[in-house]
């Protein structure tokens, strides 16, 4: 039978007020009861005449039954009022109730109280505060109450603020950053965090360039290592956030803005470098998790370490925060809903806005994320399943042009626009009986990527210049652009991203031994749906490049699959903890072509690590505890997109360029070539870590102790060859007042031979790490209430090409380039190695809510040298490209002897730097109510001690100026 909407609403209206018989929920009750209301605007007799009085008495029926049993639940007023020992109001303190049937949550206001409208019953109180010791109680609602609880402040409380990032005691090495952490260092953006690790050093933001993240290494200027960057995988909630099909590139990437030399595309492009940190910002996160070691093996195609980021859930007040400093302003608000004890909502929005300097308005960064997060409880008899969904939209705005009062041109700029919208969606069954599975867990999620780049160039050419538009390789004809003209470029992405995730988690005993197995698979795909790069052919950028308009959506898509297994092995054996964790990863990618080296590999990485939990030795009145985790494992990060499908480089030769005053009479003719450099032998970059880390823990004294070695020798690198060209060389020189345009079939020519440098990418910069991280936590003295933390590290890092390297020279002979490519067995290398340190003195006072920061931290030494470049080649080539090997008697030819590079004695000297100091301050207070006011000072004080450089003491000039900001936090 049909029903029209008006039927079909009242029935669902009826059978909505029946399932209310069995629910005892405060909030459905009055959902319910409202939507009884409504029963009086709806006309039963016209919408369903020949029953509409049976239907009146059942719904009726259901009422008064459901009322009856509204009567039994009766909700009753219990107000807490939290005081301390001095009777004093304590507000935000978290009172959690929960039975069988409710989980409610609510915190204290600033008289210190908070109201629960609870059913008959008996319950489970508990009470926490971050200074107070935690108290749980159990109540049996009766009648209304109101009920005074005290909480005792103890030494031992104050261990619980803790504003430095802590280390983790898991298998895997990592350090923890908690929320109390972020707001004492006033972070504006996650670059900011990576200070608190081992060997990490404050730095003052740059917010107008991509910021890379670099674990375990000092890094260098050079994009030849950037693997090691591009190897760290970034998951927020589950949700990667790499992306290997991310293509943009400028058009133009030589473009300068202004008077200044800094070529603004160049410095802004962060293809093949990873997850850029400015982009996530730090408001919204609860703790972070920066994974140096070896991860579990559920976590792959990543090189260097493994960031989990875990953003906040769960009901919260309103919280506003403004931030400035002298390079930027940002703000935030957020807040957490509880829909009901099973359904909690958070949601929030974030904006920065940078500049590269205070005094300049036309080189900035803008930043704006919103977020809406859900997380749903579904109660399946004794099991549950979790659901988990996040939307987010993310826009970040690189925008750079000329000052419109500056003597410069006025129309040139450079406007780099990124937004990503993603939603992803985590289901998580959890068995709680004794069942062999743990857990069934599947992660989606899909990210869209809307990004632009757009460049306005102002072209104005000395004289006549040609362009040739032709996609094909050959002969062609050419055009003569105007003079001067506006060039409007855009290059266009839209990736898009779709990660998948299927995992569970089993746990069962044999003999005295636990198995905790983690197994699964995960699928990566990414495709780029963008127009890519677009621009006028008559009105290029510029005349000497060497592209065609191309759309990304033609290029194939990245898809990756992988198969993982491990298990936790845990035992105790006479007071030792025996943890041992053994897994294996499979994965492959799919969709190459045969012609691909890819497309026949499969990449196994066996993980290992054992830990020892050695028993506790007794000293004095307190034991020691010692544990000795060892670990190795075999990584790999896959190659992106545009390093599998690069563009193709156009070659082209004028061979004739005959310019007349009568526009109908010029003709200018080119040989074009195209060049294809793809490298079909591309292989995964492969990372081998190894390590061995102590921890010990006495009397609450901690310490730890790491050592670890980390050897990738085929990271990414462009590596450079040379290809010969020929082509004719037409002389036009005797033509005497044409009347026709002239042929180059009638006119005489010159053979000519060029070599040509291409760049394809391939597998050849080895990053060789190995170094000590170590680090101590003390107690808090509860004399001063004060905590010190000592943290660093001492890294040393080989930075080097795998594969030799061509050279041709740039000389000339005779009027004609050098015609001889050398082959060096090395490139410009770096070798650094160093100990850093950050001693930090922190006082907190719970009687005024204030945190107080002193950081001392610097090199205490480090060693910079350059590998010792080779000048003479092993091998050269010609136009002919046979390849020789380059003897003695070649540095006396009249060409190839300058196949020997110019290595001067500073290319290979070392330098070596002392000790530097920088003193920086934080501050953390509680101003009024809700209302937390923050202050940070770096480098408030510097000293940096002479070196020595070739023989000769340099006397280093502190040119760092303190850089300062402050916060404001506000809760509603």
């Amino acid at each position: 039978m049909l029903y029209s909407f008006p039927n079909t609403y009242l029935i669902i209206l009826y059978i909505s007020i029946s399932k209310a018989l069995y629910i005892t929920s405060l909030n459905y009750i009055r959902l319910i009861k409202y939507s009884f209301l409504l029963l009086p605007r709806i006309n039963l007799n016209k919408m369903y005449p020949q029953r509409s009085t049976k239907f009146l008495l059942q719904l009726l029926f259901s009422f008064l039954f459901f009322q009856l049993q509204a009567q039994e639940k009766e909700s009753m007023k219990i107000q807490f009022h939290l005081v301390d020992d001095f009777k004093k109001d304590l507000p935000n303190v978290s009172i959690q109730i929960s039975n069988d049937s409710i989980n409610n949550f609510n915190l204290t206001n600033e008289q210190g109280k908070a109201t629960f409208q609870l059913n008959k019953g008996h319950y489970q109180v508990q009470f926490f505060h971050v200074a107070y010791t935690g108290k749980k109680i159990q109540l049996e609602v009766i009648i209304n109450q109101e009920i005074e609880i005290a909480l005792q402040q103890e030494n031992n409380t104050l261990e619980e603020v803790i504003i430095t990032a802590t280390e983790g005691k898991d298998l895997s090495t990592k350090s923890i950053i908690n929320r109390k952490a972020m707001e004492h260092l006033q972070p504006s953006s996650f670059a900011d965090l990576m200070e608190l690790l081992p060997g990490g050093l404050a730095k003052s933001p740059n917010l107008t360039n991509p910021n890379k993240v670099l674990i375990r290494e000092f890094g260098t200027e050079s994009n030849q290592y950037n693997t090691s960057s591009m190897g760290v995988q970034f998951v927020m909630d589950g949700q990667i956030l790499n992306s290997d099909v991310d293509m943009l590139t400028a058009v133009n990437n030589t473009q300068t803005i202004g008077n200044g030399n800094i070529r603004v595309a160049q410095k802004l492009e962060n293809n093949n470098q990873g997850v850029d940190m400015r982009t996530i910002p730090t408001n919204d996160i609860e703790s972070v998790e920066v994974i140096r070691g070896i991860p579990t093996v559920s976590y792959g195609d990543l090189t260097s370490g493994l960031i989990l980021i875990h953003r906040k859930s769960g009901q919260t007040n309103w919280q506003g925060r403004i931030k400035t400093d002298g390079f930027s302003k940002s703000y935030y608000l957020g807040k957490g809903f509880s829909i009901n004890p099973t359904w909690d909502i958070n949601t929030s929005i974030d904006y920065l806005n940078a500049q590269s300097d205070p005094r300049d308005l036309y080189e900035n960064y803008h930043r704006v994320a919103a977020s809406i997060r859900s997380k749903k409880t579904y109660n399946h008899g004794i099991n549950k399943l979790i659901w988990k969904s996040n939307l987010d939209y993310n826009i970040n705005l690189d925008n750079s042009k000329v000052d419109p009062d500056s003597g410069y041109d006025k129309t040139d700029y450079f406007k780099n626009n990124r937004q990503k919208i993603s939603l992803s969606n985590n289901l998580e069954y959890i068995f709680t009986d004794n069942n062999l599975f743990k857990n069934i867990k599947l992660t989606t999620n899909i990210r869209q990527g809307i990004e632009n780049i757009d460049q306005r160039i102002f072209v104005q050419h000395n004289g006549p210049t040609s362009v040739s538009i032709t996609t094909e390789e050959g002969v062609n004809d050419g055009y003569f652009p105007e003079i001067s003209f506006l060039s409007y470029t855009r290059t266009e992405g839209r990736p898009i991203d779709i990660n998948t995730k299927l995992e569970t988690n089993l746990q069962f005993n044999t003999h005295f031994i636990q198995h905790n197995i983690e197994a699964g698979l995960d699928f990566k795909y990414g495709h780029n749906y963008g127009r890519g790069e677009m621009f006028d052919p008559l009105k290029p950028p510029s005349t000497s490049s060497s592209l065609r308009p191309r759309s990304y959506k033609d290029i194939p898509a990245n898809q990756n699959l992988a198969l993982f297994v491990g298990d936790k092995l845990q035992a105790k054996i006479n007071n030792h903890d025996l943890n041992l964790y053994g897994g294996m990863r499979v994965s492959k990618m799919l969709g190459l072509e045969e012609s691909y080296a890819l497309s026949k590999k499969v990449f196994v990485e066996p993980r290992l690590i054992f830990q020892w939990g050695l028993p506790e030795i007794t000293i004095g009145k307190h034991a020691l505890k010692t544990d000795i985790t060892m670990g190795y494992g075999e990584l790999f990060k896959q190659p992106t997109a545009i390093m599998l499908y690069p563009d193709k480089i156009y070659k082209d030769f004028i061979q004739l360029s005959y310019y007349h005053n009568n526009p109908d009479l010029r003709y200018v003719n080119y040989m074009t070539y195209i060049d294809d450099v793809t490298n079909k032998d591309l292989l995964a970059a492969k990372n081998i870590k190894k390590e061995i880390r102590f921890d010990f823990s006495y009397a609450k004294h901690e310490w730890f102790i790491t050592y670890f070695d980390e050897n990738m020798a085929n990271g990414f690198r462009n590596d450079t060859y040379f290809l010969s060209h020929s082509y004719r060389r037409y002389d036009a020189s005797n033509i005497i007042d044409p009347t026709e345009k002239p042929s180059i079939d009638n006119l005489p020519y010159e053979e000519r031979t060029e070599l040509l440098s291409r760049s394809q990418h391939a597998n050849g910069s080895g990053t060789h790490k190995k170094g000590i991280e170590f680090g101590y936590y003390s107690p808090r003295f509860s004399t001063l209430n004060t905590k010190f933390t000592l943290t660093g590290a001492w890294f040393k890092v080989d930075y080097t090409n795998t594969i030799p390297v061509h050279e041709k020279p740039n000389r000339s002979q005779n009027g004609q380039s050098i015609p001889y490519v050398g082959i060096y067995k090395n490139d410009v290398g770096y070798l650094q190695s160093g100990l850093n340190y950050n001693f930090i003195v922190d006082t907190y006072l719970p009687s005024l809510d204030m945190n107080i920061s002193t950081s001392f931290q610097g090199v205490l030494f480090k060693d910079e040298e350059r590998a010792n470049r080779e000048a003479a080649p092993t091998h050269y080539y010609g136009t002919d490209g046979m390849i020789q090997p380059f003897l003695d008697s070649d540095r006396n030819d009249p060409y190839k002897r300058w196949l020997v590079r110019d290595v001067s004695a500073t290319d290979n000297m070392s330098k070596h730097y002392n000790f530097d100091m920088r003193v920086n301050l934080k501050i953390t207070k509680r101003i009024y109510r809700e209302v937390r006011a923050s202050l940070f000072v770096d480098k408030l004080v510097t000293y940096y001690s002479p070196y020595t450089f070739n023989g000769n003491k340099v006397y280093r000039k502190d040119q760092s100026d303190p850089y300062f900001g402050m916060e404001l936090t506000y809760n509603f």
